[in-house]
């Protein structure tokens, strides 16, 4: 279910991909500038509307020709849709800090898009269920191509595509995988696991990716270089740690079912206890709890039916569950509402 676009569901938090459920979605995203033109931090008005002029002419030329895509101009959607977009990782949680130049082009069901004047001119991507690195790269790849044959980006013969970070220069491409991973952190495994992610290359940050922090033992793992290795090189070496990674969570639940089944209950059961009798709740209270429910129901120590993380970790972000209450609905209002929400999504 999405806010955004009612009546219209998203792939990625509702089906079950490869890897499932310990890879809960895979991304690639590439970024891009137009040659000629100063990239988004230094350009002025005239330079933003001129870049999203001519991007948007090329996605309608060569994009939008696909079916069910959508553009709209930042200035003219509500904050609230413009959260609700970033909750949905559509956009980035900074795109709607400033409206003015920016844009998005989107296809909502199978979450690919086009962002226009963020941090780059423009931020090609592409999300699917699991561990389907190779495929959403492909997706994104075709949707560059088909805008590369409309605009002209820039391009160094030697470092690759330019862009406005340096640590994503060269291919411009950031391949990324959400791994659900309450084991790790349980058993203490998670330092040693992400101090290893690092020295192999690899980011590893939080549910809104770059400066957003670890909560629901949700984690991002992505590339750390774009530049010196092939856009297929980066994609296999992604889906190589994600398998690492996901082995270890695995080999972690077995030990806790073996070495400490009534610890495993107790704090799954104690987590249950909580979202069937809370009567209000803070955000990453509930992805908490949310984590540790899942892990009981695919432990078999829950009897409750599974269900897509994703989907309710989307669905009870602060303006999805703004979007039900109404407007002027204040920030005790949406912890209040939270609570029932999650319990009605859980089928409690």
């Amino acid at each position: 279910m999405s806010a955004s676009k009612a009546g219209v569901g998203i792939d990625w938090l509702v089906k079950k991909g490869p890897g499932y459920p310990l890879v809960l979605s895979c991304r690639a995203r590439l970024a891009r500038n137009l040659e000629g033109l100063p990239f988004p931090s230094a350009a002025d008005g005239e330079d933003l509307e001129r870049v999203r002029g001519m991007v948007l002419e090329a996605v309608s030329r060569r994009v939008v020709s696909e079916r069910d895509w959508d553009i709209k101009f930042a200035e003219e959607v509500s904050r609230e849709e413009l959260e609700m977009m970033a909750e949905e990782h559509l956009t980035s949680p900074s795109f709607g800090e400033r409206a003015a130049g920016r844009a998005v082009a989107v296809r909502w069901r199978d979450s690919r898009g086009v962002t226009v004047n963020e941090e780059d001119h423009l931020r090609i991507h592409s999300i699917l269920p699991g561990a389907q690195f190779m495929k959403a790269w492909k997706i994104a790849d075709k949707i560059d191509s088909q805008l590369e044959g409309e605009v002209q980006y820039c391009f160094d013969q030697e470092m690759g595509y330019l862009t406005s970070c340096p640590s994503n220069v060269g291919t411009g491409l950031r391949v990324s995988a959400m791994l659900h991973l309450p084991a790790l952190s349980i058993t203490g495994e998670i330092a040693r696991t992400i101090a290893a992610l690092g020295q192999a290359g690899i980011y590893v940050r939080g549910l809104y990716g770059e400066g957003s922090g670890v909560a629901g033992n949700v984690f991002q793992v992505a590339n750390r270089k774009t530049l010196g290795s092939t856009e297929e090189g980066i994609v296999s070496h992604v889906e190589m740690i994600t398998r690492q990674v996901v082995d270890k969570e695995r080999t972690a639940r077995k030990m806790m079912l073996r070495d400490s089944p009534l610890e495993l209950a107790d704090r799954v059961f104690r987590a249950l206890g909580i979202v069937e009798r809370a009567r209000r709740m803070g955000f990453y209270e509930a992805l908490e709890l949310l984590s540790l429910v899942k892990l009981g129901v695919e432990a078999e120590v829950i009897p409750i039916k599974d269900f897509s993380m994703m989907e309710i970790v989307v669905g009870i972000c602060p303006y999805h569950v703004r979007s039900g209450l109404g407007p002027e609905a204040e920030d005790e209002d949406v912890d209040a509402g939270r609570a029932p929400l999650l319990r009605r999504l859980l089928g409690l």
